[in-house]
């Protein structure tokens, strides 16, 4: 017990003197390398400040901007896409406004960028853009024209493929007419429309108005661009000619001894409205031995169908008033007034084809100024063959498909009826001709003995004979389509002392 109370004092002794020993050496370094420590430490704050103001001034003095390149490979930097943007815009400007028979245009997608940040970085847009002009590359382009699907022509642009069309429409527009405002513009230029106004004046008939309400294609028509080579563009002038033409092939006939019309259109398989139509020439029905005539059939590619409305004033014939006497001896006759004409604003409704009347309604019918009767006084004695002055219907049911008058560059010398197949005469009469007449086909032609002659056209087949006294209704054919006809009907006019006279003022 002793010896650990001896001993621990000695141990304590120890241990503090180590302490000490350890303090006086700690002291000692601090007092040694206290100034290099703190000249160190300042150094490496310093160095630090340093280090993050140039980061930052580094930063604030940077350049973003663009890497340029051209169909994949880098060509110069852009400070601004947009710059590069506009060079492309105003090159596609300047080949849309190039002259020449092909319109060429930039591929697309040949320039793309890729963002770049550096130091002070000066891009150098102009030779960049002058790179990126200078690589720009081009292809030829143009505008199919396709009908039904199908491709019929290829031209430089859509501005000349509507132009096309359009003229292939006013083809078919009447010079004199008026195109509403709801339908579709045709483009004139300043010398088509002077020539259109020229024709206006001279074709049109005073007091008739034509107002094109509708102009439409029968077909499908679509523009489709497409790339090509300048091989690949077609004629305007050769695509307009087979749209409206088909391009056919011109075939001709020398008239012969002893040809007519209608022999002529029988023997080549053609209609007598085709040989009129291209031979504007004849007059009369009279050809000669040698002439040539133009057989040519026009298949267009393209059709046009018009609606018009025509309002025009048109000439009522004064009616013929039979009174009968007593006064007067049988056969005789005698004129106690004369009848003036009377004048009727009408109104047509018409769709054609390419030019050519397909369908005619009358819309109105406005009398201006009536007709007066011419009054005939007759004896009373009964004549079979003389007629009474006024017409009955020839036909059952009748529908009047074309009327009397002036129309599109001729004259229609009667009225065209559809209704019952029999025909029958008017009034009372002799008929004075059975057979074939030029243009009207079969024909029956009935004097009525009192001034008035009746002529009845395009028949199947006839009923009577040269010299048979016939009364108002009897049967005398059967309608048909001889002739120049379009379609069964009947072709119907009205004859006084020689002069033609519209039948819808006597029936």
């Amino acid at each position: 017990m002793a010896v650990f109370k001896k001993a621990g004092p000695i141990r304590n002794v120890r241990s503090s003197i180590r302490q000490r020993i350890r303090d006086l050496e700690s002291a000692s370094f601090w007092q040694h390398y206290k100034k290099p420590i703190l000249a160190t430490a300042a150094a490496l704050i310093a160095v630090s400040g340093v280090f993050v103001g140039s980061i930052q001034y580094v930063k604030a003095n940077s350049v973003s901007y663009y890497q340029v390149l051209l169909n994949g490979e880098p060509i110069g930097d852009i400070s601004d896409t947009k710059l590069v943007q506009d060079l492309l815009d105003e090159k596609a400007k300047e080949l849309a406004a190039a002259e020449g028979d092909v319109v060429y245009k930039l591929y697309d997608d040949q320039v793309s960028f890729e963002p770049e940040t550096a130091y002070k970085k000066t891009p150098d847009d102009e030779s960049t853009l002058e790179l990126v002009a200078a690589g720009l590359k081009t292809h030829p382009t143009g505008v199919k024209l396709m009908i039904n699907g199908k491709e019929v022509g290829i031209v430089k642009d859509k501005a000349t493929a509507d132009a096309i069309l359009a003229r292939v429409k006013e083809k078919f527009v009447p010079a004199s007419a008026q195109v509403k405002s709801n339908v579709q513009a045709l483009s004139y230029s300043a010398g088509a429309t002077a020539a259109a106004d020229t024709a206006a004046s001279a074709n049109a008939t005073p007091g008739e108005e034509r107002i094109v309400e509708s102009i439409q294609f029968l077909e499908q028509v679509n523009t489709i661009p497409v790339d090509l080579y300048k091989a690949d563009i077609d004629d305007p002038e050769e695509l307009y000619q087979l749209l409206t033409t088909g391009n056919p092939e011109t075939v001709t006939y020398t008239v012969q001894e002893g040809d007519c019309i209608g022999c002529i259109a029988q023997k080549q398989g053609v209609s007598e409205s085709l040989i009129y139509a291209n031979n504007t020439w004849i007059e009369d029905d009279r050809i000669d031995v040698g002439d040539v005539l133009n057989l040519t059939q026009i298949q267009p590619v393209l059709n046009v169908q018009t609606q018009e409305q025509v309002t025009e004033i048109e000439v009522i014939d004064p009616p013929v008033e039979i009174r009968k006497t007593d006064e007067l001896k049988l056969g005789q006759s005698k004129t106690v007034r004369e009848g003036t004409n009377g004048k009727r604003k009408v109104t047509y409704k018409l769709v054609k084809q390419n030019g050519v009347a397909i369908e005619e309604e009358l819309v109105s019918s406005e009398v201006l100024v009536p007709a007066v009767s011419t009054v005939i006084l007759k004896g009373t004695k009964v004549i079979p063959s003389e007629g009474t002055g006024t017409f009955a219907w020839p036909v059952s049911n009748a529908k009047i498909s074309s009327y009397y008058g002036k129309r599109w560059g001729r004259t229609h010398k009667g009225i065209d009826l559809t209704g019952s197949k029999t025909i029958m005469a008017a009034d009372n009469g002799t008929i004075e001709f059975v057979g074939t007449k030029s243009g009207y086909g079969n024909t029956i032609i009935i004097n009525h003995n009192n001034g008035f002659k009746t002529l009845y056209g395009h028949l199947k087949s006839f009923s009577v004979k040269e010299g048979q006294v016939v009364s108002k209704g009897d049967s005398i054919g059967v309608m048909g389509n001889t002739g120049r006809s379009t379609g069964t009907h009947l072709h119907f006019e009205i004859h006084l002392n020689g002069v033609i006279r519209n039948p819808t003022s006597y029936l």
